[in-house]
């Protein structure tokens, strides 16, 4: 019997709880708590909330054709 570990369970390589991984994760999540504080984009994000994934990637795409615009 093979035991696996969190990380692969997961969907993770070992290495992926590594601190130099943690430290990204970390820092990105700060980024994204930061643009939150955007109340456009918090309002945004509830409508996005409980799409399917192929409706949210629509709304990516849209979301990047109106970035490339401005």
């Amino acid at each position: 019997m093979q035991i696996s570990t969190p990380a692969q369970q997961f969907g993770r390589t070992p290495e992926y709880s590594d601190a130099e991984s943690t430290a990204a994760t970390v820092m990105h999540d700060s980024y994204l708590v930061g643009h939150l504080q955007d109340l456009g984009l918090r309002r945004l994000c509830r409508c996005a909330g409980g799409l399917s994934r192929q409706a949210q990637r629509r709304l990516e795409a849209v979301a990047e054709a109106l970035r490339s615009t401005e």
